[in-house]
């Protein structure tokens, strides 16, 4: 049974092959490929060779890539969600403190996102399949590290540091969920009104 997580249609071209090379792909256009097959089909009902087929490129070549279709959805949400080094510290130089730098951060990542809609179809897809919601907690583990290593080097106590950041990556997920499976254009509100719960000690 198909879902509609209102996917833009895509047949980019997201694959070059010259002779005698190996063939090379466009991620992100494979990506988008995979999302518009879940939505139509259902995540469960869309193997593989599906995907490399709708692609127009080898499951060799797209196992390179991805190693599964869990890979295909969480891929590039990281980088959407993650908390740039960059970005922190300027909000930090603005005069922002610890919480409110690190959701400018997010901010910031989120507007340097070349197609939001596709970070809004991976987020429904996660919210609708136990599967992919289950490993939430392992994907993000290296961005959890590094909101941590932000908390540590401004001051907050060991003892306190790793549940504030544990607070910091849950309630901004759930924002960043919100705003998915809303209509809004920007998840900037939402991931606002998540922070208002985290209090710096």
């Amino acid at each position: 049974m198909g879902h509609n997580w209102d996917m833009p249609d895509t047949r980019d071209s997201v694959a070059t092959h010259l002779p005698g090379r190996p063939q090379s792909i466009d991620p992100d256009s494979v990506a988008r490929t995979a999302l518009a097959l879940f939505a139509k089909h259902g995540y469960g009902e869309v193997s593989m060779a599906q995907i490399a087929e709708e692609a127009g490129i080898g499951r060799k070549s797209l196992y390179r890539y991805f190693a599964s279709k869990a890979d295909l959805v969480w891929g590039g949400l990281l980088e959407a969600s993650a908390i740039s080094d960059g970005a922190f510290a300027s909000a930090k130089q603005e005069g922002h403190d610890l919480v409110g730098a690190m959701h400018a951060a997010a901010v910031a990542a989120f507007d340097s996102l070349p197609d939001p809609e596709v970070t809004r179809g991976r987020l429904r897809l996660i919210a609708d399949q136990p599967e992919l919601l289950a490993q939430a907690s392992m994907r993000m583990g290296k961005d959890n590290e590094r909101v941590l290593r932000h908390f540590s080097e401004g001051g907050v106590s060991a003892q306190t540091a790793p549940y504030l950041a544990l607070a910091f990556g849950t309630v901004t997920f759930a924002a960043w969920i919100s705003w998915a499976q809303s209509a809004d254009p920007s998840p900037e509100p939402y991931l606002a009104e998540a922070i208002k719960v985290l209090r710096l000690p």
